[in-house]
């Protein structure tokens, strides 16, 4: 089923992607839910490999701090900034989806949780993909998103 979605995929976020260069707008991709962000990166990457986005830096990723993959999210799409000379935009989130992470783990019976389950450490892990993000900026345009005074 992967290798049937992720062309077509791909394929209608390069147009987007190209209308919004076109129109001089920036464009946020949502890579925010669990268990759709392996494909999510996939599809990133087959879009951000087109030489017709060359020099265009208002594609972006959204990454969802609540989640234990997030520091990785960043180091991949760090490296794949890199590797095909592309600036891209980082929003860093937490809080948006994590009830439907919860339940969605709990309806299918899975043995642990996508996401962390105390707030404590996604505030931990916002602070570390912060200071991660900060740290890439030759490649990486960090965006911040929070409701919570103290991270500001």
């Amino acid at each position: 089923q992967k290798d049937e979605m992720l062309p077509v995929m791909a394929d209608r976020l390069l147009s987007l992607a190209l209308a919004a260069r076109h129109s001089r707008m920036g464009l946020n991709i949502d890579a925010e839910e669990a268990d759709r962000l392996d494909l999510s990166l996939d599809v990133i990457e087959r879009v951000l490999a087109e030489p017709e986005l060359a020099g265009w830096n208002g594609f972006g990723v959204v990454v969802q701090a609540y989640g234990p993959r997030a520091a990785f999210a960043i180091d991949w799409l760090y490296a794949l900034a890199r590797k095909y000379d592309r600036n891209i935009m980082v929003r860093l989130v937490k809080g948006a989806y994590w009830d439907t992470e919860i339940k969605r783990a709990q309806t299918l019976g899975l043995s642990g949780y996508p996401v962390f389950t105390r707030k404590t450490n996604t505030d931990v892990s916002y602070m570390a993909c912060a200071k991660k993000l900060l740290s890439m900026t030759d490649r990486i345009y960090p965006q911040f998103a929070t409701h919570n005074a103290h991270t500001v």
